[in-house]
């Protein structure tokens, strides 16, 4: 695993320079684009870490865009600078013109080195003239290949075939092996050929495990020591099972020596997107002793769908025989409908706007499939906040595979102040929905802040214990237990709602678990003023199947009946609803809320969240005024530190300071601070699609394609900064667009391999 390395020198301010992004006002008024200039959009073949066997043949292809004002001819090339050439040409001539705005697959065939290791390869364009160009914010950057060429191996040990040599544990105790598929308690089988989630078979022989059904439930399998020798590797393909749509868990290789403590060798995190992971561990570390490997699977919060597959997991030895298929990428082209998210064209996420103002938001998206997009296409809403918009609208053009369409759709901002999202994806001529990301299937948003005059009269969540919790078995503690079958309700600091963003903290609440089951909290009295209003997101917790409640605001005056003000029924489909109710009605009274959840029918996975439940109050100021780091050019030139210059933002009151930040921190210096030099150091990243905070780590997953372009500096410094002002953050962890990171467990800062220099 790479260190994390933050080094300040002048010798890297190039590289820091080139990340600066005129995103949210990042840049004063660029210079003219050079004539030839290029943008790397991706690896279509030969992803990074691929491993491949001696002497293997190899042909790479990158995707590479022209952002200059100058046509690539068939004359320009692109050539080998440094590193591994791997038995290339060094000169490859482009396949066709590109026009400016157009882009290219450039293949190279390579052949794998005869000798283990590590091997990355630099390549640049040339012009007609022979002059250099490359990629990055000043064409100069390079672009690569890397690769793992693995020496032939055999198998020293089986994890599979022996799995029932282990001592599988849950935190119910021991467990049958071979286990009964779905006990609650946990369970391991052996598959002859499990079906990988994306879909493929591995003819090789694996595990499926499910964790204990509790949240942050796991399965551990002990093994009989094994001695380990230098060179000795640990192998698995690591994924969900295929068809589950719920799974998000984390792989751990642990191990321990003689009776000493249980240590963590390697982990990775892994939810259902499409793809799976292989693993290829060096053991060498652990040489010439007696080890006892642990294999461990624990959920991420609800285990509710946590089918987890090792796929011929296994140690390898070399010298003993070939070694493992090297996982190859598909050709490209052969996905119909395919989107890529290019920038926001219009209204960059966390925009604050006045309520009720109308506006226009505009994506320009990229054609990345074999089809072309025709009129019939459509932009359509997929959840979140409708923001007034029509949930369908049309593309106004045909888009050839390639090519780029700005897309916009009418909005108003909403007249309750506020943070509010709006999701959408493309739609074909058949109705079938496909979206952005590695897998399409992630959607496009709208993200804004609504500013207001409104501020917290009540807060649900702060007081929850002030309220008395009950259910048909009687009185519940406050907070209660995650599983207890009475009902119980706990609050979270950043529930993850079920279209998978992060809301403002809120309360899990679980009825009683029988047929048609409850759970209410009485609060106490307060007394209502005209123009106040509850508001709150309701919405089943994110990846509890099953669940299928109905809300209720409910109230009494003194001793008298119970009433309800307002109900709505949920049910897991990936989009969320937001209260906002006007209790003028109740003016000048001293009203008892209650909140109640009700289970339709069964109670199974009715895992039901208010998030951000409050009344709020007009007439008071309900703004709050933040601290913002950005990077100062001038400091960073001199050797300065610190490198960060702090700047105000008064905005109205979030119901998350640390969130609200980092909104701020993408949204970029003002003009003014343009001017004074201050910038936001964006490393390709466009902002973040989940945040949250457990256990005083912080979590951030980053959109855009994150690359530091060789730098020291990057906008995890800037995250570092921003979110470690707040006493509740000690440790951030940061997560790229696929949500990987270095570190992904323990107390300790973490950031992506793609930020390292």
């Amino acid at each position: 695993m790479k260190s994390r390395r933050i080094l300040f020198t002048s010798v890297v301010l190039l590289a820091v320079l080139m990340q600066f992004l005129p995103q949210g006002g990042a840049l004063p008024a660029a210079a003219a684009p050079p004539c030839d200039a290029a943008q790397f959009i991706a690896d279509v073949t030969v992803p990074d870490g691929t491993s491949f066997a001696p002497g293997e043949a190899i042909s790479k292809t990158w995707r590479l865009k022209n952002v200059g004002t100058c046509s690539w001819t068939t004359s320009y090339a692109i050539v080998f600078v440094s590193g591994a050439q791997m038995g290339a040409p060094a000169v490859v001539n482009l396949p066709s013109a590109v026009a400016p705005g157009q882009t290219v697959d450039v293949t190279v065939n390579m052949t794998a080195p005869t000798t283990p290791g590590t091997y990355r390869g630099y390549w640049k364009l040339r012009n007609a003239a022979n002059v250099l160009f490359g990629v990055g914010a000043n064409a100069n950057s390079t672009f690569f290949i890397e690769i793992r060429v693995t020496a032939s191996s055999s198998t020293a040990y089986d994890f599979v075939a022996n799995f029932c040599s282990a001592s599988w544990t849950s935190g119910a105790g021991a467990l049958a092996c071979p286990g009964t598929d779905g006990d609650a308690n946990g369970y391991v089988l052996k598959v002859d050929a499990p079906k990988l989630e994306d879909g493929s078979t591995d003819v090789t022989p694996g595990l499926v495990v499910g964790p204990q059904n509790v949240t942050d439930g796991f399965i551990s399998g002990v093994y009989p020591a094994f001695t380990v020798q230098s060179g000795d590797r640990f192998q698995s393909i690591v994924s969900c099972a295929y068809g589950v749509s719920t799974c998000y868990v984390t792989f751990r290789l642990d191990y321990q020596i003689g009776s000493g403590p249980v240590k963590t060798f390697w982990s990775f995190r892994e939810k259902t997107e499409g793809s799976f992971y292989r693993a290829n561990v060096d053991l060498s570390s652990l040489a010439g002793q007696s080890v006892k490997f642990i294999l461990t699977v624990t959920a991420s919060g609800s285990p509710t769908g946590d089918r987890a597959t090792w796929g011929g997991a296994r140690i390898v030895r070399t010298g003993g025989g070939p070694g493992p298929t090297p996982t190859k990428t598909p050709p490209p082209g052969t996905v119909c409908d395919k989107a890529a998210f290019i920038s926001d064209v219009t209204i960059p996420d966390g925009s604050t706007l006045t309520a009720g103002t109308a506006f226009t938001k505009t994506w320009r998206i990229r054609n990345d499939g074999s089809c072309t997009w025709t009129t019939s296409y459509a932009l359509v809403f997929v959840s979140g906040d409708l923001l007034g918009a029509t949930p369908t609208v049309n593309l106004t053009s045909s888009v050839a595979p390639g090519q780029t369409v700005d897309v916009s759709v009418n909005m108003t901002a909403p007249t309750a102040p506020g943070h509010y999202r709006s999701y959408w994806m493309l739609r074909n001529p058949s109705g079938v929905k496909f979206g952005f990301g590695p897998n399409g299937t992630w959607g496009i948003f709208a993200d804004i802040n609504v500013a207001g005059s409104y501020a917290t009269a009540y807060d649900f969540y702060a007081n929850a214990c002030s309220a008395t919790w009950t259910s048909g078995a009687g009185v519940l503690p406050c907070p209660g237990t995650d599983g207890d079958s009475k009902g119980f309700v706990l609050k979270l600091d950043a529930p993850k709602l079920e279209d998978g963003s992060i809301g403002a903290p809120g309360l899990l609440t679980f009825p009683h678990s029988v047929t048609n089951g409850y759970i209410q909290g009485i609060y106490p009295p307060f007394t209502v003023q005209s123009g106040d209003r509850f508001q709150s997101v309701v919405n089943c917790q994110y990846g509890a199947t099953g669940c299928y409640v109905k809300f209720r605001l409910d109230y009494q005056i003194d001793s008298g009946a119970v009433k309800t003000f307002k109900s709505f029924s949920e049910k897991l489909d990936s989009m969320y609803y937001r209260f906002d109710i006007d209790l003028s009605s109740l003016a000048g009274q001293s009203v008892k809320f209650i909140l109640t959840v009700l289970a339709s029918g069964s109670p199974t996975g009715d895992r039901a969240v208010w998030s951000g439940p409050r009344i709020a109050r007009p007439g008071t100021s309900g703004t709050t005024t933040l601290t913002v780091y950005f990077l100062d050019e001038a400091r960073y030139i001199a050797g300065t530190e610190p490198y960060e210059v702090a700047v105000s933002r008064t905005i109205s009151t979030p119901p998350s300071l640390p969130q609200a930040v980092l909104l701020q921190l993408y949204a970029g210096p003002n003009a003014a601070e343009q001017a004074a030099g201050l910038r936001l150091a964006a490393s390709g990243t466009t902002g973040f699609s989940e945040f949250r905070i457990e256990g005083g780590v912080a979590h951030v997953r980053l959109t855009g394609t994150c690359n530091s372009s060789g730098s020291t500096y990057t906008i995890a410094n800037l995250i570092f900064k921003n979110l470690k002002q707040f006493s509740e953050i000690q440790y951030v962890k940061i997560y790229d667009e696929n949500g990987e990171t270095e570190t992904p467990d323990g107390a300790s800062d973490s950031i992506p391999f793609c930020l390292e220099p």
